[in-house]
């Protein structure tokens, strides 16, 4: 049996080739030397798209995606452990995520669900193949200040368009929530086609942004003392 040096590069063939124990070997290993654990989020994050692309060429099937959310699952409970959340309460707030309607991919959403809520959002996550109608339902209930949308498949581009659209005109602006878009097939045609606000590529991004956001509202919240 061939010894390999514990990489990320190592551990994003072994999630895309499906190998259940040697990717948490590998894991636990990279978490041993001090890999950044959001680095390992990331590399979990672009085998995902792999993991996509052979399941549309039919190289995978739906047991395939099945093992790979398995895999997913168990890499997110080992490494979250490892985040280091920030020490100021900064951009803490309410966040409605899900996958829109004709598209029933979940693991990249899953992961950021996980992250976010590691650092202290409130999240809501809908799941799979959401309604555009179910979407504004929980936005008008739920009031969240940013909504994410994930959409892997162009075949999902137009459900993300009648969504935003919908949330756009029912929700009243003072309660109007920032949406950003993700997925592989995302770019920034598609981001002004569909009337979104952002496009997030990876976990780190969603993060990022997130935190970008509330600050922003949070600023114009407190006053400054006269």
């Amino acid at each position: 049996m061939t010894n390999y040096k514990p990489s990320l590069e190592r551990l994003a063939q072994l999630i895309t080739l499906l190998k259940d124990s040697a990717c948490r070997r590998m894991t636990k290993q990279l978490l041993g030397m001090g890999t950044d654990p959001t680095q390992i989020m990331e590399v979990c994050q672009k085998s995902l798209i792999d993991i996509g692309r052979k399941y549309e060429t039919g190289e995978y099937f739906i047991a395939g995606l099945i093992m790979a959310g398995d895999i997913m699952k168990q890499i997110i409970d080992m490494v979250l452990p490892h985040v280091k959340t920030p020490h100021k309460p900064y951009g803490r707030g309410r966040i409605l995520i899900g996958t829109v309607a004709g598209d029933i991919h979940d693991l990249g959403k899953n992961m950021a669900g996980a992250m976010l809520t590691t650092y202290g959002y409130e999240v809501r996550d809908l799941g799979v193949d959401v309604r555009p109608e179910n979407f504004l339902e929980e936005a008008a209930g739920f009031k969240p200040h940013l909504v994410g949308l994930s959409s892997l498949m162009t075949s999902g581009h137009s459900a993300l368009t009648q969504t935003i659209s919908l949330i756009r005109q029912n929700v009243r602006p003072a309660d109007r929530p920032v949406i950003f878009i993700s997925g592989a097939m995302i770019i920034e045609s598609v981001k002004k086609r569909s009337g979104a606000d952002f496009i997030v590529n990876n976990v780190a991004e969603t993060v990022f942004l997130c935190e970008r956001v509330m600050m922003e509202i949070q600023s114009k919240e407190i006053k400054p003392d006269e």
